[in-house]
């Protein structure tokens, strides 16, 4: 299995898309930068798989959690998420999808250069256990170096792009690099309720890339 960099602006779908092949998986990790776990489980409240949700952004240890949710008392401490990050892992051994969201919301505390640290390990350790995974980068957050340095870890990049023309709004899915062929580079998106509809062969590319069998 393998894992793919997300990159897109608040917005555009990341967390919609996520959704939509997490569903395959019977059992996950959802990594959260950005909000609570009881708001991630309320999010994925139709989720039926093995869920455990590693929360770096509440810090509040009295947070009302479940077994399966580990609060990060201190997510300026990476060794610490890593601890949290494998004690979850080490829950749902292997076969398992990591739900990454976001990266961003690492770099807020941390350089680029230790992110990557912290990062290369995750996915080396998912491919090991036959993992994959999802891993969201908020667009035009940062530096261009910092997004290009973080890039490299990744051999799958997809974009999302929301563009506003008057009153319409065009939302676009591109492929931004690719560890195999692929014809349609990029493709018109659409966000329905409780889905994300995209083209049969963009479809099919993400589904291999996370080795998804349907």
């Amino acid at each position: 299995m393998g894992s793919i960099l997300l990159i897109g602006s608040p917005g555009t779908g990341k967390t919609r898309l996520i959704l939509k092949y997490l569903k395959y998986y019977n059992k996950a990790l959802w990594v959260s930068t950005t909000e609570s776990a009881p708001d991630v489980r309320k999010k994925l409240d139709n989720y039926s798989g093995d869920l455990w949700v590693v929360d770096t952004h509440t810090w509040d240890q009295k947070v009302n959690v479940t077994s399966k949710d580990i609060i990060v008392s201190n997510p300026m401490n990476l060794n610490e998420v890593s601890i949290a990050i494998g004690r979850a892992l080490d829950n749902l051994k292997k076969g398992y999808f990591i739900a990454f969201d976001s990266i961003s919301g690492l770099l807020l505390y941390h350089t680029p250069q230790k992110v990557i640290h912290f990062l290369r390990n995750i996915v080396v350790r998912m491919n090991s256990d036959g993992g994959g995974g999802i891993f969201t980068l908020v667009k035009n957050a940062h530096d261009i170096h910092a997004e290009t340095s973080i890039s490299l870890i990744f051999h799958n990049i997809v974009e999302l792009e929301r563009i506003f023309n008057h009153n319409n709004v065009r939302r676009l899915i591109k492929i931004i690099r690719a560890s195999e062929y692929i014809e349609k580079e990029i493709d018109e998106l659409k966000l329905v309720k409780n889905d994300l509809i995209i083209s049969d062969e963009l479809d099919r590319f993400i589904r291999s890339q996370l080795s998804i069998k349907t």
